[in-house]
């Protein structure tokens, strides 16, 4: 077998156990920014076609209403010659593209300002640069010339560089002082200068205007000044802007807008929300006659801004999303939809007001969004995550029933999940894909055993020597309680307004939460503790097929999955990516139906998720294929185990050169210390018996993990007193039965 040289690899990542606890907490952070709300969007593509997305107004003081211009985008696939890897902030013209490379060469690393075609192909040599020498920006003058930023990685010593484009000699250098900051961009500004953008060591942004002497000068410009890198400002220069003469473009994240140097006033041009473009993503390439042409690396396109009279732009109406934090996936989602539609876009409303999460800040946002939806402003659609009374707006009767829209549309959801968004017969809640929450460990020391009680745990831990326990030493009572949240609401009768957790159930779910750690050990040891047997499980996520295979290689094919010990014995669930539910009120809730097809087309359901697919027809696609025995020609990757835990895949497809033995689809390697492998271990085409025990459990998972972050708040301010000794389990249960009796009651 074909070995590799883990030396020139650049791993990452956690251990594979703390990786996949970890997954739940990556889905849901809060996404980077919070979109305003949109204005005259218009058509966008589909996802094969270039055609113009949603535009917003310029407001470029026009001379009369219906001469108003408006941006329209047109979208053409990236180049693979133009990847963002070796291709760094390209700039377009007539004589092709010049980009910045990192070159590995006999004589070392070093950069180099390349050439190429119109997409970067078969690129040249225009400067070289030494190897002690850091160089990132160039800016292309009329003059046949270029300005890069050089600095000296040694001393730290920079200075803008002016280099002849024929012949690539140096024609200049001007030092540049470090106390102004790294420089991070050039442009041209109205007065004919050069513009120098730096960021400064407090993280926040500073503009130079360099003249031809060389000296700079303080500009006064819409910069970020918070330090908050998510408000740096990308500037794209003067020529070819087609904006009034004195005015200069640039863009964050947020927006495209035009400003005048010598002030801090910004003139709103567009908003990237309104037609699913990040910005983190893109790079300004050109601008000719008013057009603007951006790289975006997200979706591997050219988008082209193109002005046009507004007249002439059909409009799209306007869908609107309530959440409680903006979270990246549901980000994502709507990106997409608003990029890609051609009738409809969506306004998110961010109850969080974009603040970090925390709990008070989660409870103020539930709040504001009750008082919206009381006072009659329901959304078309509401984003059901964490936290959010789904339950509560079901009992309301504010969701849309989606069973006969589903069935109309020939949508076919998995059985466990159209079990997790019914209620009371009626599907009120999709999402675009999922994973399972659950708990594992070795069947040699776990059994067969499908699902436990928490009585049966008690008695459990009860048996067992001193020396084993039923949780791993990564059980704190704080991650106990905050995986319990998602079980909440298998106690809740929301119908009768009643709850049992003033039952024996719920009083062994606390016994064992007492008896957990307030602190982890310094030393992760998980892995360890389950295939040794001195611990039974631990909480685990598994994202997808791909996912089960390879916990079950890590269990040595002992996977055994029981899940979280619970009341009724049901202790896997599902955790929904995006998961939606449609308002019952909408005013267009053709629109609203349209965004979940969305998420459910085949395009997306294969392509867009690494999570297990929603679909019926998806999930029977995605396991026939991982089922299936690969050729020799397909081909295996790397996935290598380091030995500090974590976990990093090499993208490179090798050849199979063992003839006459069986394909595998992957090979996982352990590391030692010194980079070299202990354990190795194909991974291949998943068996039969594989896929009944991943089947089995999919089946058990009966709920989602949404939860009422009300009944979570009152189970763990009563359950405090337990743990602190001030309460005995008994009166605790009974104090949390009476408070949430009583909300259940408010809430009728």
């Amino acid at each position: 077998m074909k070995k590799h040289d883990f030396r020139k690899m650049t791993p990452g990542g956690r251990s594979i156990t703390a990786l996949l606890l970890a997954l739940l907490i990556v889905l849901s952070l809060p996404a980077c920014g919070k979109p305003k709300p949109a204005s005259a969007p218009t058509d966008a593509p589909s996802p094969t076609e270039t055609t113009a997305a949603p535009p917003v107004p310029t407001d470029a003081e026009p001379a009369a209403e219906d001469e108003r211009t408006v941006y329209v985008p047109a979208y053409e696939p990236l180049s693979p010659t133009m990847d963002g890897i070796s291709v760094r902030f390209p700039v377009e013209t007539e004589d092709g593209v010049y980009f910045m490379r990192l070159v590995q060469s006999a004589e070392g690393s070093g950069y180099r300002l390349m050439r190429g075609g119109k997409d970067a192909e078969n690129p040249v040599t225009v400067a070289a640069f030494a190897p002690e020498f850091y160089v990132e920006r160039a800016f292309l003058t009329n003059e046949g010339t270029a300005w890069v930023n050089r600095t000296d990685a040694a001393t730290g010593e920079a200075a803008l560089v002016e280099i002849s484009l024929d012949s690539g000699e140096t024609l200049r250098e001007i030092p540049f002082d470090a106390a102004d900051g790294t420089v991070t961009g050039l442009f041209d500004l109205p007065d004919g200068s050069l513009g120098v953008v730096t960021l400064l060591p407090a993280m926040t942004q500073a503009l130079f205007s360099m003249d031809e002497a060389g000296l700079f000068t303080p500009v006064e410009a819409p910069l970020n000044t918070d330090g908050d890198f998510r408000h740096n400002v990308t500037f794209c220069g003067t020529e070819g802007s087609g904006l009034p003469t004195g005015e200069c473009l640039a863009y964050d994240s947020e927006s495209l807008f035009a400003f005048t140097p010598g002030s801090g006033e910004r003139r709103e041009l567009l908003r990237w929300a309104d037609w699913g473009i990040s910005a983190f993503n893109t790079a300004p390439l050109r601008m000719a006659d008013g057009v603007i042409r951006l790289v975006d690396y997200r979706y591997n396109e050219v988008i082209t801004l193109t002005p046009t009279p507004e007249s002439e732009v059909k409009p799209r109406q306007e869908l609107t999303m309530a959440c409680l934090n903006l979270q990246t996936a549901v980000e994502d989602a709507v990106r997409d939809f608003n990029r890609r539609s051609g009738e409809w876009y969506i306004t998110v409303r961010d109850y969080s007001g974009g603040r970090p999460f925390t709990m008070d800040v989660q409870d103020q946002a539930i709040t504001a969004m009750n008082l919206d939806i009381v006072s009659g402003r329901m959304p078309d659609l509401v984003s059901v995550q964490d936290g959010v009374p789904f339950q509560s707006y079901a009992e309301k009767g504010l969701l849309r029933d989606l069973t006969e829209d589903f069935r109309s549309e020939g949508i076919e959801l998995l059985p466990q999940l159209r079990r997790a968004g019914t209620v009371d017969g009626k599907l009120l809640m999709a999402c675009g894909s999922f994973a399972i929450l659950t708990a594992t460990g070795s069947r040699d020391f776990v059994g067969d055993m499908a699902g436990w009680t928490a009585a049966e745990a008690v008695a459990l831990a009860d048996s067992l020597p001193d020396c084993r326990s039923v949780f791993t030493s990564f059980m704190t009572r704080d991650r106990y309680l905050a995986w319990l949240s998602f079980y909440l609401e298998g106690y809740l009768d929301w119908d009768g307004g009643t709850a049992s957790f003033d039952t024996p159930e719920f009083r062994d779910i606390l016994t064992l939460a007492a008896a957990l750690p307030t602190e982890p050990p310094m030393e992760n040891t998980v892995d360890a503790e389950l295939m040794e047997g001195r611990s039974l499980v631990n909480p685990a996520t598994i994202t997808s097929i791909k996912s089960w295979q390879i916990q079950d290689v890590v269990y040595l094919g002992k996977l055994a999955a029981p899940g979280f010990p619970t009341g009724d014995g049901v202790g896997s669930l599902i955790y929904m990516q995006v998961p939606v539910a449609v308002s019952a009120a909408s005013a267009h809730p053709e629109g609203a139906l349209a965004f979940l097809r969305s998420m459910l087309n085949e395009n997306a359901q294969t392509a867009y998720t690494s999570l297990f697919p929603s679909t019926q027809t998806a999930f029977e696609k995605q396991l026939a294929e991982v089922m299936r025995e690969p050729n020799p020609e397909d081909g295996y990757t790397v996935i290598y185990y380091l030995p500090n835990g974590g976990q990093f895949m090499d993208p490179t497809v090798y050849l199979w050169e063992g003839e006459g033995e069986r394909q595998p689809r992957s090979i996982l390697y352990w590391m030692d210390e010194s980079g070299g492998i202990y354990r190795e271990e194909p991974l291949y085409a998943m068996s039969e018996e594989q896929r009944d025990r991943l089947l089995a459990l999919l089946d058990r998972a009966e709920r989602s993990t949404s939860y009422d972050q009300t009944v979570y708040r009152i189970v763990q301010e009563e359950s405090g007193a337990l743990f602190a000794g001030q309460r005995d389990v008994e009166a605790v249960t009974r104090r949390i039965q009476a408070r949430v009796e009583l909300y259940l009651a408010e809430q009728g």
